[in-house]
């Protein structure tokens, strides 16, 4: 009697055999964009929050988790931004109300890093000097969370209303309908006599 054969089996069940094998078979059909944005968003939502509740309540572990999502942000947004131009570059877009949907969103881009980039370093100061998070630094971080919610809205704007990077890509969702009530005219008839 022989024994079970290994192999046979990983055939039969399609698994892979190699680390390597399943890096071949990995491919992300989704845009990337959309990961990292939710990623700088609640990030940066989240260093605020961390703060304000740090200085309100006077604990230090509250601002700790402040800094460090802030500083975790600043890196995630790099990947935000750079896949944000790969999508820009994928995306064909004519004149239209869309296109200004668009520049806009790309105008608060860098504006959005660059003050992500000066919160970032002026919380990395005050770490360092183990200061409390002065009430200027909170004003200064909710108008770069106000900045991030105009421009995460015209994203939104852009895949939503205007369908940008998903129109015509996916399988569109299944739709089931519902079994007409007892006593119910059929879709489409009419109910006038």
């Amino acid at each position: 009697m022989r024994g079970p054969n290994p192999s046979s089996d990983r055939e039969d069940r399609g698994a892979l055999a190699t680390v390597r094998e399943g890096g071949r078979s990995f491919r992300l059909a989704a845009p990337l964009h959309p990961i990292f944005v939710h990623f700088s968003i609640a990030l940066t939502s989240a260093s605020f929050g961390f703060d304000l509740a740090g200085a309100l309540l006077g604990r230090a572990s509250l601002a700790a988790a402040g800094w460090w999502t802030i500083a975790v942000s600043a890196v995630v947004t790099l990947g935000t931004i750079s896949t944000g131009i790969l999508s820009r570059l994928r995306l064909p877009m004519g004149e239209g109300p869309a296109r200004s949907y668009l520049r806009a969103h790309m105008a608060l881009g860098p504006i959005f890093f660059g003050l992500l980039l000066a919160a970032s370093i002026w919380r990395a100061a005050l770490w360092e000097r183990a200061a409390a998070v002065p009430w200027t630094y909170l004003v200064a971080v909710g108008g770069l969370v106000l900045v991030m919610t105009v421009q995460g809205y015209l994203g939104g704007e852009l895949v939503y209303r205007y369908g940008a990077e998903v129109q015509g890509r996916y399988r569109p969702l299944p739709i089931e309908h519902p079994e007409p009530r007892p006593g119910a005219a059929p879709e489409g008839a009419s109910t006038r006599s």
